[in-house]
């Protein structure tokens, strides 16, 4: 069976794995405490410094998070998906099914498609008909020079 997390093969089941784990902690206790009473003997004092311990601690939770921030940019797409997404509930509860939130959301975007499409149109019509003209006219056009 291959292990997920790494490319080393694990063998046996669960309970070996456990057992070593036990037998690994056992001998690291012993060396800590083997090196405590070593020291003690050699009228060395060990003292722990709680203190800068936790100050550590507090610096590598600081460090991390600094450098797993996220992007303002993802952050704003969510924010808008989730506005979005509550939206498309409340509409679905106000009218009975998404099927009618949707029809409402057709008809809202519908009117300034249509109006925009419109003034597209005419604009392009606009301009199509001020070409005609002035190839009629025999006028020549702007081509560059004052």
């Amino acid at each position: 069976m291959r292990s997920w997390f790494g490319g080393r093969t694990v063998v046996g089941d669960g309970a070996d794995g456990v057992e070593a784990y036990k037998q690994g902690r056992a001998d690291e206790r012993a060396t800590v405490d083997r090196d405590t009473v070593a020291a003690r003997q050699d009228d060395t004092a060990v003292r722990v410094d709680r203190g800068a311990i936790n100050d550590a601690y507090d610096r590598g939770r600081r460090e991390e998070r600094l450098r797993h921030r996220g992007s303002p940019v993802l952050g704003l797409i969510t924010a808008i998906l989730v506005i979005i997404a509550l939206a498309v509930l409340i509409l679905a509860v106000r009218t009975g099914s998404f099927a009618g939130a949707g029809a409402v959301i057709d008809h809202l975007i519908q009117a300034p498609v249509q109006g925009a499409a419109d003034k597209a149109g005419n604009a392009l019509q606009n301009a199509g008909q001020n070409l005609k003209d002035r190839a009629g006219s025999g006028q020549p056009t702007n081509s560059g020079q004052p």
